[in-house]
């Protein structure tokens, strides 16, 4: 089986829905998408979700049908239906060849027009944090947008997160009042209602953004911006799941957390080159409505920048809070010294200063985020200040291994790059043709042609097919390492038809396979960080995170993981919303980004090597995870299965909906 003809003049045809809206910009983009591809439809056999939106021309189709491994005429004909730039390498074609096979029944199973699928670009940053270093950087590119912003986010909850996007917007409106040109800021959340059942897509009034669950402005104190914010959930199960930002369509941010306050290590990534493009046509598609008014750079593509793409300090959005470690430390001292070298631009920090060095590494405090600043306290910024450390910190001994959550990428080219979303399905039930889908082929085909082993960091693993994609990996000699956070969002997991929790999902899965494959699976609970000279498990068994000597259940809101990351054979990456469960796999609408570029997956899994000690920490053989004494967790939360889980877990997902938790 090769790439169709109809896939193959899909991707390589004229029309996007970015160009169509370019050419109406008052209509509807969600309308435009449902006629752009009318061709290549087939004749709907029935209809899931609601009438406005895009996803009822989805079909259903045979979700478990097994594609034969591609030949290398299948690999170059794949390779011909994207802009990647140069040739992607052969592990990432095999992976976008069984991407492209969901273009088959639905043209918009990339929740992107497909010949923006495939794509490429570079990623200056990444951020491996807790949520206040993440949501800085959006503050940071926020104030810098110059036309438009186009912020979307699942979880938008009144936290010290949101107050600091709302300083952000205040401080663009200022700006742009300065310079007499207002700012178009598009913004989405999910915050379900009953409105809902007739209108998934909702414009947000002026009382629900002042109520006291948002706390947004008032569109009156953003003289500056012309603000429209719209709320969208598919009932019953379609959750907007999204999180990411783009600014003037000259870069974009794609992360894991919400816009709110939790405990949690994130991860994000800073993206520039063609590939905003198509983040830029899937939050079009997202957004669904007609826009009041329309962003102003619908007709102005992504541009290089001028001289090139610019990485580390020379990055214009790049500010002294991106510098971490011992030379971090050094390079914000120089950077002092220099005029001008610290480009803040002209922003009005309301009586917040700089980050500037008060302590030092002589005093056994290190450099974190433009500061010097103890790991506990960085790590409590994530909102939980009772939380004290149970070891003493040690510097170690190389400064390439200083904590370091922020990661300035080297200078790179522009790398293959591919779309990896999926839409939302709002219908109850797990159904097989949900996975028909980029984000699911994408993650099955990795977990399918590796060669040598897999990497999953995620707060949750429960998924059907996920979990015997990667027994069937073992099985045939793949070694799998999974980083879970055990006890996350126990809760709703535990709800029937949800995967269970991650404990009992560890147990059955090492229950399913030999002694000699259990030996090709390594989980690990999720830990904190501790330095230590010459730590290793058996001198410290129990070490958490960076600052705690155990991994702490999630349900304790102390040192939660919420990172969404797969890496294959070390080459190539796939990031960004999904978590490995139920919900994000059958539906929620999620964005990821694949990534073909060995460099940045080492530069990734090097920053969790940092930040972490989760790999000191592996769950035993049968699933169970015990300190070195042979004791197993004793903070676990209880749920499980039967009829108290499902209490349980329907107290969770009404906390989710009304905006008091978050996954």
């Amino acid at each position: 089986m090769t790439v169709s003809g109809k896939v193959y003049s899909l991707t390589h045809s004229e029309k996007t829905l970015t160009a169509a809206l370019a050419a109406s910009p008052t209509s509807s983009p969600g309308h435009l998408a449902k006629t752009l591809y009318a061709e290549h439809h087939k004749k709907p056999t029935f209809a899931e979700g609601y009438l406005e939106t895009f996803m009822g021309v989805l079909q259903r189709g045979n979700a478990n049908e097994t594609l034969p491994e591609p030949t290398q005429a299948d690999l170059d004909r794949a390779a011909e239906c994207g802009d990647f730039g140069s040739r992607p390498s052969d592990l990432f074609l095999k992976i976008y060849y069984d991407m492209l096979a969901t273009l088959d029944t639905n043209p918009w199973a990339g929740v992107v027009s497909p010949p923006l699928l495939g794509s490429r670009g570079v990623v200056n940053l990444s951020i491996i944090s807790v949520i206040p270093d993440i949501i800085q950087h959006h503050y940071d590119c926020i104030v810098r947008a110059e036309s438009e912003v186009f912020l979307a986010t699942n979880f938008w909850q009144t936290s010290k997160s949101a107050s600091k996007i709302c300083d952000a917007l205040l401080e663009l409106s200022r700006r742009a009042i300065k310079r007499g040109k207002k700012v178009v800021v598009k913004m989405m959340y999910d915050r379900a209602n009953l409105k809902m059942l007739t209108e998934s897509h909702v414009v947000v009034d002026d009382a629900e953004m002042a109520s006291d669950e948002v706390k947004l402005p008032k569109r009156s104190d953003m003289p500056g911006i012309d603000f429209e914010l719209v709320n969208f959930h598919q009932p019953v199960l379609g959750t907007f799941h999204c999180k990411f930002m783009i600014v003037d369509r000259k870069m974009a941010l794609l992360n894991s957390n919400n816009i709110q306050d939790r405990p949690n290590m994130e991860m994000m990534i800073h993206l520039e080159g063609p590939i905003v493009d198509s983040l830029y046509d899937t939050a079009l598609i997202s957004w669904f409505r007609s826009m009041h008014p329309p962003l102003p750079l619908l007709d102005t593509p992504y541009q290089p920048p001028e001289g090139g793409y610019k990485f580390g300090m020379d990055n214009e959005y790049a500010t002294p809070w991106n510098l971490d470690g011992r030379e971090g430390a050094e390079l914000f001292k120089i950077l002092q010294q220099e005029a001008g070298g610290i480009h803040d631009g002209d922003v009005d920090k309301g009586g917040e200063e700089d980050p500037a060095p008060s302590g030092s590494l002589d005093e056994g405090i290190p450099f974190i985020s433009g500061t010097y600043q103890t790991i506990t306290e960085h790590l409590n910024a994530g909102d939980q200040p009772d939380t004290h450390a149970s070891v003493p910190y040690e510097p170690p001994a190389s400064s390439e291994d200083d904590y370091s959550p922020h990661i300035l990428h080297a200078r790179h080219g522009e790398c293959p790059m591919a779309l990896v979303n999926r839409a939302p399905s709002g219908s109850p039930g797990n159904h097989a043709s949900s996975l028909r889908n980029m984000q699911d082929a994408a993650w099955l085909a990795g977990l399918k042609y590796a060669q040598r082993k897999v990497f999953i960091q995620s707060p949750t693993l429960n998924a059907a097919p996920v979990v015997e994609g990667i027994l069937n990996a073992v099985r045939r000699g793949i070694q799998c390492i999974l980083y879970i956070d055990v006890g996350f969002n126990d809760g709703g997991e535990a709800l029937p038809g949800q995967g269970g929790i991650n404990e009992e999902v560890s147990k059955t899965m090492f229950a399913r396979l030999t002694d000699e494959e259990k030996e090709k699976l390594k989980l690990y609970w999720y830990t904190g960080m501790y330095f230590s000279r010459e730590l290793s498990f058996e001198d410290s068994p129990s070490i958490s995170g960076k600052d705690q000597i155990k991994p702490i259940n999630a349900s304790a809101q102390k040192r939660n993981c919420h990172v969404k990351l797969m890496i294959i054979d070390d080459s190539v990456g796939i990031v960004g919303n999904g978590n490995q469960d139920t919900q994000s796999w059958y539906h929620s609408q999620e964005v990821n980004v694949m990534v073909d570029n060995p460099m940045l997956c080492q530069d990734w899994l090097d920053g969790i090597r940092r930040n972490q000690n989760t790999y000191l920490h592996e769950v035993a053989k049968d699933g169970i995870y015990r300190d070195m004494y042979g004791n197993p967790l004793t903070d676990s939360t209880g749920v499980g299965s039967g009829f108290r889980g499902v209490v349980k877990g329907i107290q969770g997902s009404i906390a989710r909906v009304r905006g008091k938790g978050g996954f």
